[in-house]
Formats: structure tokens, C-alpha cells, sequence
């Protein structure tokens, strides 16, 4: 399982965010973002990022924490993106995963300010 999530971390890093949305999310990935459901299939979440991704230019990513327990990765990241039209967005993330054979079946995404 650390294999798994050390590529996630790894790809997550580098912007790699369409392509490990269809390597690692199950088919039927639940989503959760702030407790609101964000999307209830992968190809929902793809549909869902894929404007956000694009809107991109340039990603720095990077990794404040990583805990494994079980099946269930808990990983913080400290996110800051160009936009195409040169803005800035900077935030805090957690990401809280529910892993089952190979493939994250839920993941919480919580905002820390």
C-alpha cells in the first residue's frame, strides 16, 4: 500500500491530477469535499477537474504530512497554482483515503486554512 500512495503523492506533486484520477480512483469512487459530496463516480470527478487542471499553468505542490493506517491514507498538501491568467491560488489540503484493492473507494477532501 505505500507503493501506491507514494506514486499518488508523487503524481499529485507533479500536477499529474487527470491521469492519477483515472490510475488510482475506483470506477465508483465516493468524494467527499468538506463533508459535501463532490462526485459519486471517477468519471465524474475526471469531468469535475479536468476545467480546473486545464485553467493551470503552473503547479507547486507540496507534501506537509503522510500517515498510512490500514487501508486509509492521510495526506496533507500545501498547494500553490498559476492560473493561465497569471492569479495565484494558494490553499491547504487534507486528503483522507479509503484504499480497496489498489484503488481509492473514498476519498474526504477537508480545506485547513
Amino acid at each position: 500500500m505505500k507503493e501506491l500512495v507514494d506514486d499518488f503523492i508523487s503524481m499529485n506533486m507533479s500536477g499529474l491530477v487527470l491521469e492519477l484520477c483515472e490510475k488510482y480512483y475506483d470506477e465508483n469512487v465516493l468524494m467527499l469535499n468538506n463533508g459535501d459530496i463532490f462526485a459519486e463516480s471517477m468519471k465524474e470527478s475526471y469531468e469535475k477537474q479536468k476545467g480546473f487542471v486545464g485553467s493551470v499553468k503552473e503547479f507547486n505542490i507540496k507534501l506537509l504530512s503522510s500517515n498510512i493506517e490500514g487501508n486509509v491514507s492521510d495526506l496533507t498538501f500545501h498547494y500553490k497554482m498559476t492560473g493561465r491568467d497569471s492569479k495565484v491560488n494558494e490553499f491547504t489540503g487534507r486528503h483522507i483515503q479509503t484504499w480497496r484493492n489498489e484503488k481509492i473507494v473514498k476519498e474526504e477532501y477537508l480545506s485547513i486554512a
